[in-house]
């Protein structure tokens, strides 16, 4: 099983959010898979600054789950860790792994 960390950053009721880099039309929450001897935490922050451009510098554990592998061959169980951005800098960017945008709730879980 392999393990994920993703950041959940709000601003003025609003998530950030990046797209899928194979679909620009669905979007979740910035993150990535965690490298060898990697803290969770460090991992959403280091994914957090890659994709979006944003600091996080201070954040806390909000949930952990583990998520069933994808259809197909190639899919693989994950743990995943979801982090809450506390205190943060930057103004978001687009990156190569897609676009990025401030959702609403309701937007985010639409996509």
């Amino acid at each position: 099983m392999r393990n994920a960390a993703v950041m959940l950053i709000v601003k003025d009721g609003l998530i950030l959010a990046i797209s899928r880099r194979n679909d620009k039309t669905k979007f979740g929450l910035p993150g990535g898979k965690l490298e060898p001897d990697e803290m969770s935490s460090h991992a959403a922050i280091r994914e957090t600054q890659e994709e979006t451009g944003i600091q996080v510098s201070s954040c806390t554990e909000i949930f952990r789950r583990e998520e069933p592998a994808g259809p197909g061959p190639d899919g693989e169980d994950f743990f995943t860790y979801c982090y809450y951005a506390l205190a943060w800098t930057g103004e978001p960017t687009d990156s190569e792994e897609g676009v990025v945008k401030w959702l609403t709730a309701e937007e985010l879980t639409s996509t």
